[in-house]
């Protein structure tokens, strides 16, 4: 089979404002902050850095923003200060604002060969290949119970975007120029994907809810509806409060 290259799927038309904050290692700092953090009254640099793979200086950096732009409350002073996160609403909001998955992720659109959706994802569960894809966007929330939608089509995040050809034969895939049976996307959060698919060898390879929440909310199909049908739904996402 020739190597596939697919269709790009093409964003709506949005402006945002992109600031390094919301890079990729910096999801990692932010993901904790609105799922950790969230949760004490006080915590500190070390606490972050020892939890999560970043660095002192990066997680400074972004908590000086934090503070400044009244999201992050300070109190003590140097090794002693204590961070608390004073406006999750408003992280979540603007992280929202510098995000969306249609103008940072490439993404390409398929057919399959193979017989429907269940036997796609049997021969994955099947494949070595298993590991360098990651549920995304409406089949991600179909795994937190929370897909309120009747399409059966099926998004994969390809953790290593140099496995794509194989994926391609693996699925007997065939560039779609309308809609989509298969979407490979290329992330642009790896360090939270690769963070959050790592742990747990017994089910299939999933973006985390918030990740997932994050690119649904600015999806051309039927995305926003399914976003907040999720954060109804989960406890972690409903107690950072509506964008």
């Amino acid at each position: 089979m020739n190597s596939m290259k697919g269709k790009f799927l093409i964003g709506a038309n949005e402006s945002f404002k992109e600031q390094n904050i919301y890079a990729d290692k910096s999801s990692l700092i932010l993901e904790w902050l609105l799922t950790e953090g969230i949760t004490r009254d006080y915590f500190s640099i070390r606490e972050l850095v020892r939890e999560r793979p970043v660095s002192i200086g990066l997680t400074q950096k972004v908590f000086k923003t934090l503070v400044l732009n009244g999201i992050l409350s300070a109190r003590g002073s140097r090794t002693a200060k204590k961070f608390f996160l004073k406006k999750p609403k408003l992280l979540l909001s603007d992280w929202l604002a510098n995000y969306s998955i249609t103008k940072k992720c490439k993404m390409r659109t398929y057919r399959t060969g193979l017989q429907n959706r269940e036997e796609v994802l049997s021969v994955l569960k099947n494949s070595p290949l298993l590991w360098n894809i990651a549920l995304a966007l409406h089949s991600a929330a179909e795994v937190y119970n929370c897909k309120n939608t009747n399409l059966q089509t099926l998004e994969l995040y390809t953790l290593n975007p140099s496995h794509r050809a194989k994926i391609e034969d693996l699925l007997l895939l065939e560039p779609q120029e309308k809609g989509y049976e298969i979407l490979l996307i290329e992330p642009y959060y790896k360090s939270m994907l690769h963070w959050n698919t790592q742990h747990d060898p017994k089910s299939l390879p999933c973006s985390s809810s918030l990740h997932t929440f994050l690119d649904l909310y600015h999806y051309p199909l039927r995305g926003r509806e399914q976003a907040e049908f999720m954060q109804y739904r989960i406890p972690q996402l409903k107690k950072i409060g509506e964008p």
